[in-house]
């Protein structure tokens, strides 16, 4: 039990950022799109614990954490495109041009003008007032900071479920450029989210709930790596419409790395890469009496390119990934009635198409259109997930829209 509770997120974090800092990239989400689903909860013969699918699979705690390290994830990847344009420099550099005449060793040996008694050379031309060389280039800034505001609306369905989401976010980014080189940076992210949901099953349950979160994110990037880390916390607070099953209050932790790489072609395009780790644990309502915990392992690629339109640079990108649950443990006593405690084995899927639209160098927006789906379950891989046998694929549609400003 105190493995769990304790052991495995630290050492999911510490291999995280062992990785980031030995090799320069290290595990974060973040270029995953927002995800959910549906939701279904019943109760066991005799021990009144819940037995429901989910993350990204059936049970609405893990909805909306998943939703919710979707648009963490999506403003992670907004400041570390915005950094890469700033701190990319060209792979080649044109020679100068030279005169065949002379070497240029004799031509920087002379000083003509000198030898004619000017000082300057526009003095030849009778200047009043004379400009000798262009004023230096400001400097670039070491210290960004930035503000996000973010929309996002979700429907879910499966088994005989429908979930209504939507989030509102705010977050707040520091990020100094120049750690260890003059070319890398080192972000940090917080954000606060308020959410609130309707589930419907017909016949059996209907309820509405809030979903107060808050996160902190660590990111790093250097040249065509880049990592992050982030930690995020939620509480559910449910109130029963129609009670049948009245699911208890929760809170859950989570702990996601990815790494990704950047790979740059002609014309704009790139192809990045990506895979991490996320680390879930689910409590008791206030963050009491532990109940389970499980961890997810995923991989993708966002693809995009810059194009100009009426002196504005939109970038279009699209991003995919699978996911899968591969460990997880409960507390039989302390499961019951919470929803997201025992999640989905199946495999799953994300999507999302998105444009972005630079308006200035400072201030830029993004709508986005995303798509989350999971297996129905072949086989239970423990005894408490046999009623989970029958259940069908499970699927979530959804939209963002956001701002980010910076200066």
């Amino acid at each position: 039990m105190f493995f769990n509770r304790f052991f495995k997120p630290l050492f999911a974090a510490s291999v995280i950022l062992g990785a980031g800092l030995t090799v320069q990239p290290a595990l974060a989400q973040l270029s995953q799109s927002s995800s959910s689903s549906s939701c279904l909860s019943s109760f066991s013969s005799g021990q009144g614990q819940s037995s429901s699918s989910s993350y990204g699979a059936g049970c609405y705690g893990t909805v909306q954490q998943d939703i919710l390290n979707g648009i963490v994830s999506g403003i992670v990847t907004d400041i570390r495109d915005q950094l890469h344009r700033r701190l990319s420099s060209p792979t080649t550099t044109a020679a100068s041009l030279r005169f065949a005449g002379e070497a240029s060793d004799e031509v920087a040996a002379r000083n003509f003008f000198a030898a004619q008694g000017v000082n300057d050379p526009f003095n030849a031309l009778a200047y009043a007032k004379v400009y000798t060389k262009a004023p230096p280039p400001a400097a670039a800034p070491q210290w960004i900071y930035g503000a996000n505001l973010v929309g996002s609306g979700d429907e879910a369905s499966g088994f005989n479920t429908q979930i209504s989401v939507a989030v509102a976010t705010g977050a707040f980014d520091i990020t100094k450029i120049g750690i260890f080189t003059t070319n890398d940076a080192l972000t940090f992210v917080g954000t606060g989210s308020g959410s609130w949901a309707h589930a419907f099953s017909p016949g059996i349950v209907q309820w509405n709930s809030t979903t107060p979160a808050g996160s902190g994110t660590i990111a790093y990037l250097n040249g065509a790596w880049s990592a992050d880390l982030t930690v995020l916390a939620s509480g559910t607070d449910y109130s029963v419409v129609a009670p049948f099953i009245a699911p208890a209050n929760n809170s859950i932790v989570s702990v996601t790395g990815n790494g990704q790489y950047r790979f740059d072609f002609p014309y704009s395009v790139f192809v990045e890469p990506t895979g991490g780790v996320t680390y879930t644990s689910v409590y008791t309502s206030g963050f009491g009496t532990w109940a389970a915990d499980y961890t997810e392992l995923h991989a993708g690629a966002r693809a995009g390119t810059e194009v100009k339109w009426m002196g504005f640079t939109i970038e279009p990108t699209v991003s995919a990934s699978i996911f899968r649950i591969v460990d997880n443990s409960f507390s039989a006593t302390a499961a019951g009635g919470i929803l997201p405690a025992i999640p989905n084995p199946a495999f799953g899927f994300r999507g999302s198409g998105k444009i972005t639209v630079l308006w200035t160098q400072n201030f830029s927006s993004f709508l986005e259109g995303h798509i989350c789906g999971v297996d129905g379950i072949k086989s239970a891989p423990i005894p408490t997930l046999a009623l989970l046998q029958s259940s069908g694929a499970l699927q979530t549609t959804g939209a963002q829209a956001g701002v980010r400003y910076t200066w």
